[in-house]
């Protein structure tokens, strides 16, 4: 488990306890109206907007929301690729084939059957890089998904409020209901700036960091191996590698 989206969200709780407890957050912010503008609203326009593989991809991408660190930090893998390289300088490139199938989460032993495969160090980095921007672009797509929601959910909150206000406009001449209805048009807008920045924002950003630690863990193993083909001695690959530090 990921350990600061485990306090965020024991934060929130406890705050929305403490706000019903106290009684700052009143009974009258439950309504009906207003989830059903926001939540159906912002589904119905994201059917609309996303295609549905980028959404079942975005819906499995909630488990690296909660999940901790999955790909190991870039010390680690320099020394896993150096590791390597060592084996290869000393036994030739066969030590390829010997690459730790786990390391990298699969990755350094991907790139090395490609080297094995091709033996040819431009078309394995020409190789290498396609399936790393394609894999790039694709989580670009899903963290995508939630900065859509973030953007919709507050503009159906403002079109829910605003459907409020009608109604309250069209029994302006009867002053003790007034009150009570603005304040259900209001809490509208505040369930769709809720979802935008509790849920929506905080997912995309976690999960944009984990695409971007990915991406570095596997261009750190493409560049190792790349090199490894040409040639280059294991130290000088080492010290390209901590340049990703």
């Amino acid at each position: 488990m990921d350990i600061a989206s485990v306090a965020g969200l024991a934060t929130l709780v406890i705050l929305v306890v403490a706000g019903a407890v106290t009684g700052q957050l009143p009974a009258f912010f439950i309504n009906a109206h207003g989830l059903v503008i926001v939540f159906g609203g912002t589904g119905a326009a994201m059917l609309l907007n996303t295609p549905t593989r980028d959404l079942r991809a975005a819906a499995s991408s909630l488990r690296v929301f909660w999940r901790g660190e999955h790909y190991p930090p870039p010390l680690s893998v320099v020394k896993t690729v150096t590791a390597l390289a060592e084996q290869v300088h000393k036994r030739g490139a066969a030590a390829l084939q010997e690459a730790d199938s786990k390391a990298v989460q699969g990755y350094l032993r991907r790139a090395a059957m490609v080297a094995v495969e091709y033996n040819d160090p431009d078309l394995v980095q020409s190789i290498l890089e396609s399936e790393l921007n394609v894999s790039f672009d694709r989580h670009n797509e899903v963290v995508n998904v939630f900065r859509t929601g973030a953007i919709l959910a507050p503009m159906f909150g403002l079109l829910g409020t605003l459907i409020g206000i009608v109604s309250v406009l069209k029994q302006i001449s009867n002053p003790e209901t007034v009150g009570g209805a603005m304040a259900v048009a209001m809490t509208t807008a505040f369930y769709g700036i809720s979802v935008a920045n509790v849920f929506c924002v905080p997912v995309a950003g976690k999960l944009r960091i984990r695409g971007l630690e990915e991406h570095k863990a596997k261009s750190m193993v493409a560049d190792g191996v790349v090199m490894m083909m040409r040639g280059t001695i294991p130290l000088v690959i080492e010290r390209k590698l901590q340049t990703y530090l």
